[in-house]
């Protein structure tokens, strides 16, 4: 799925006061957006800039090289679509304005983003070491912002699946299992709110989602031998040095795999992950899913949360009131 987004107003100023730059105002449906990334990546040789909008949502990324430019703004909580820009061109000695309008992702989600963006400006400035356990591993223990890859690289899907999408994208997403309340996504994709519990021989994750909790064993065991597929499958944990490396087999095929993107998978899904926590307000993790009967090559995801430790999950109850259905346009 391809997310939908526009740039308002783009135009080269003479004025040599904003001399090589690019800047601008960053606003989605509800208003300005305050605290979203923006970056800017020189289209010839890779290099990358980025800045914070403030806040009232203005932007600046000075000083640029002269050249073209792919302009990003990574996905904000579960509605605003991640927002890309080509040829954007900024050139000696001039100002180039561009304002962002960040759009809703194609699918039936009822709600905002105002929640996360609070959150994630509430803590941008929580810092400290990592805190570690008694046996001098890092405690990985707290409430987390989760958010998504800012550039996530696109899926290579055998011809099976990219039919189904092809079907899931034209038919907005109407029947994905969260529609039904049941468990929608055994990723750690989906950027609401995660709270860790770590033992030495247990993690246990929860999270507003079903089935709203996940356990890791740390325990040293292996995967069962032949294991009955669940929503979330099986997950076994190991250190390697002050990496946590997360290992998860025994999907059903139930679910729809990466939020924004809902892709289809079959029960060959493997699952690793690599939790680490650099300082005290950040837990980064690398996403790796391999499924030779449904992508082409394995896919990466790479995101960084954020802590939030005046926050605290709550309910989220899927049996009344379910606005899915409605919002999709399903009788």
């Amino acid at each position: 799925m391809k997310p939908i987004a526009i740039a308002l107003v783009l135009f080269v100023s003479g004025s040599g006061a904003f001399a090589q730059t690019i800047r601008g105002t960053v606003r989605n449906p509800d208003g300005i957006v305050a605290g979203a990334s923006i970056q800017a990546k020189q289209q010839s040789t890779g290099k990358t800039f980025t800045t914070i909008s403030g806040k009232s949502g203005e932007y600046t990324l000075s000083p640029l090289p002269e050249g073209a430019y792919e302009i990003s703004v990574p996905q904000l909580g579960i509605t605003s679509a991640r927002f890309v820009q080509q040829d954007v061109v900024v050139q000696a000695g001039k100002a180039t304005l561009l304002d962002i309008a960040l759009r809703k992702m194609n699918q039936g989600i009822v709600g905002d983003d105002n929640a996360y963006l609070a959150i994630h400006n509430k803590y941008a400035n929580v810092r400290g070491p990592t805190p570690r356990t008694p046996d001098g591993r890092p405690d990985l223990t707290g409430i987390w912002n989760a958010n998504v890859d800012p550039n996530p690289v696109p899926v290579s899907l055998l011809p099976w699946a990219a039919d189904v999408m092809k079907v899931r994208v034209a038919t907005n997403f109407r029947d994905q299992p969260s529609s039904v309340c049941l468990p929608d996504d055994p990723t750690p994709t989906l950027p609401l709110l995660h709270k860790f519990v770590q033992t030495r021989t247990l993690m246990v994750q929860l999270f507003e989602q079903e089935p709203h909790y996940r356990q890791i064993f740390l325990d040293g065991r292996e995967h069962p031998k032949d294991a009955d597929p669940t929503w979330m499958g099986h997950s076994i944990g190991k250190w390697e040095k002050d990496t946590l490396v997360i290992d998860t087999t025994g999907f059903n095929d139930k679910t729809w795999i990466l939020f924004g993107e809902g892709l289809p998978h079959t029960e060959m899904l493997h699952m690793v992950e690599r939790y680490r926590r650099p300082d005290l307000g950040h837990l980064t993790i690398d996403l790796t899913l391999e499924d030779p009967g449904t992508f082409i090559k394995p896919i990466e995801r790479h995101m960084t949360w954020e802590l939030a430790p005046g926050e605290e999950i709550l309910e989220s109850i899927c049996n009344e009131n379910n606005k899915f259905e409605s919002n999709a346009g399903i009788k």
